[in-house]
C-alpha cells in the first residue's frame, strides 16, 4: 500500500507561527492595555502639574524633569526599533514558507495587493471627508505651522514626475539588503524578505530546512526581547505623556485630543466576512 509523501512543511517541521499570535493574545489577557491607559492618565496628570498651565515649577526645571521621566519611553522605542527588523524578516519568510506552493502564493499575493489598494484608497477618501468636516487642525493653534514654514517646506518638496517613477520603483528593490536593515528601510526589508521566502519555498525541503530552523530560532529570540520590552510599556507611556504635557500645556493637548478622536472615530474599511 503506497503512502503519500509528507507535506514539505511537515518535513521541515518549523516552529508554529501561532506562537506569535498566542503571545499577542496573552498581552491582552494580561491587561497590558489597562496598564498602558493608567500610565497615560498618570503621565498627563503629572505633566500638567509640572507644565506651564499651573506654573508650580520653573519651566526650565520642568523640562529637565520631563526629559528624565521620558527616559523609559525613549528606551522602549529604541528597543522596539532594535528588534523590529529581524522580527519582520523572520516572520515574513516563515509565513511564506507555510504556504503549499508558488501558485498559491501568487494567488494570495494578487488578492492581498488588490484588497489593500482598494481599501486604502477608500479609507483615505473617508478620512479626508471627516477631516474636512471636523477641521481638527483649527483647534491646534499652539502647534500650528506658520505659512512661512509651509512655503519653505513646499519649496523643498519636489512634485512627482512621471519620468522619475521607474527610478522610484527600482529604488524599492534593496541593492544592499544589509544596508537597508541598518538604515531601517522597512519597505525594502519587506520586499527582500518576500523574495527570500519565495526562493525558499521553491527549493527542495532538505535544502531549505536549515535556513527555516535558523529563522525559527531568530523569531523566538526576537519574541523574547519583545516580551522583555513590553514590561516597560506602561512606564514608557507615563514618561512620554508627562514630557509632552510638561512642554506644551493643556491647550495644545486639547487640540491634539480632538485630532486623535477624529482619527479614531473616522469610518474604517473592514474586510468582508
Amino acid at each position: 500500500m503506497s503512502t503519500q509523501p509528507p507535506h514539505p512543511i511537515e518535513y521541515l517541521n518549523p516552529r508554529s507561527l501561532g506562537r506569535l499570535s498566542g503571545y499577542l493574545t496573552g498581552l491582552l489577557q494580561g491587561r497590558l492595555w489597562a496598564k498602558v491607559m493608567l500610565g497615560m492618565a498618570l503621565g498627563l496628570s503629572v505633566g500638567l502639574l509640572l507644565g506651564p498651565t499651573t506654573g508650580l515649577v520653573d519651566p526650565a526645571l520642568a523640562i529637565t524633569i520631563g526629559d528624565w521621566l521620558a527616559f523609559p519611553g525613549k528606551l522602549f522605542l529604541a528597543a522596539i526599533q532594535m528588534i523590529v527588523i529581524p522580527l519582520v524578516f523572520a516572520s515574513i519568510i516563515r509565513g511564506l514558507a507555510s504556504s503549499e506552493n508558488i501558485a498559491q502564493l501568487k494567488t494570495l499575493g494578487i488578492r492581498v495587493t488588490l484588497f489593500f489598494v482598494l481599501t486604502t484608497a477608500l479609507a483615505a477618501a473617508m478620512g479626508l471627508g471627516v477631516a474636512g468636516l471636523i477641521g481638527p487642525g483649527e483647534s491646534m493653534e499652539g502647534l500650528a505651522i506658520t505659512e512661512a514654514d509651509l512655503a519653505s517646506s513646499s519649496e523643498q518638496t519636489m512634485r512627482p514626475n512621471i519620468a522619475s517613477i521607474p527610478d522610484k520603483l527600482l529604488g524599492l528593490v534593496p541593492g544592499n539588503p544589509l544596508n537597508a536593515m541598518v538604515k531601517g528601510e522597512m519597505l525594502q526589508v519587506v520586499i527582500f524578505s518576500i523574495v527570500f521566502g519565495i526562493a525558499l519555498v521553491s527549493m527542495a525541503p532538505a535544502q531549505s530546512r536549515p535556513m527555516l530552523d535558523l529563522l525559527g530560532s531568530l523569531q523566538d529570540v526576537c519574541m523574547t526581547v519583545v516580551r522583555w520590552t513590553m514590561l516597560l510599556a506602561p512606564f514608557a507611556v507615563f514618561g512620554l505623556m508627562a514630557q509632552l504635557a510638561t512642554k506644551i500645556g493643556i491647550d495644545a493637548l486639547l487640540g491634539m485630543a480632538i485630532y486623535v478622536m477624529t482619527v479614531c472615530y473616522s469610518p474604517r474599511v473592514r474586510p468582508s466576512t
